[in-house]
């Protein structure tokens, strides 16, 4: 499994600048939230600064957090009532322990063989019923952005036969347009799936 250093290394160097990016609470995670059950334990997968676990921790449940990225991982660490450490998608095993796991623009890191086997670690880490929010690019192929981050682009459909394929039920998904850290626009799509046994 292959790890891009590069594109941590720019998200340590552009920490800050994330953080202005993505303030505010997006509706995909109010959501979310909404399909948890009360005290639920969740993981903010490949967490940035933390503050989607921030706003899980403030709405009642227990939050945890890993990013690859040591300056993301001291931001999130900030948040009162998140527990984040840091950690790589490879390095993360768990097993029956979430409620629900929010991988938001997180796994659009990883490359595209990888991704299969990460969901199914995933899967094996989230509990029977448990909620999965997962956010990708849309579009074909890998390649850098202007800031040299590494992207993995994907179809509804690629994505979809992978979560059918490692027992996800595909629930709902919303689509839409944003502007990125380099300041280019990308399409995405954000899929809430239930695990299955």
């Amino acid at each position: 499994m292959t790890i891009d250093p590069k594109t941590i290394a720019i998200y340590d160097e552009k920490t800050d600048e994330y953080v202005t990016l993505t303030e505010g609470v997006p509706q995909d995670l109010v959501r979310f939230d909404g399909y948890l059950p009360e005290s639920a334990r969740v993981l903010d997968y490949g967490c940035g600064p933390g503050t989607s676990a921030a706003y899980l921790a403030n709405h009642g449940h227990i939050a945890d957090a890993f990013d690859a990225s040591e300056k993301m991982v001291e931001y999130a660490q900030k948040h009162s009532g998140v527990t984040a450490w840091q950690a790589t998608f490879d390095q993360f095993k768990a097993r029956d322990t979430y409620d629900g796991i929010w991988a938001s623009f997180s796994l659009l890191h990883a490359a595209r063989e990888d991704i299969p086997i990460l969901l199914q670690n995933i899967h094996t880490a989230i509990k029977k019923d448990g909620m999965l929010y997962i956010a990708m690019k849309l579009g074909c192929g890998r390649h850098r952005d202007d800031l040299q981050r590494l992207y993995t682009y994907v179809s509804e459909t690629e994505l979809r036969t992978w979560l059918t394929g490692v027992a996800f039920d595909w629930i709902d998904h919303t689509t839409g347009e944003a502007p990125g850290l380099d300041g280019s626009m990308s399409a995405w799509i954000g899929v809430f799936a239930r695990a299955r046994t």
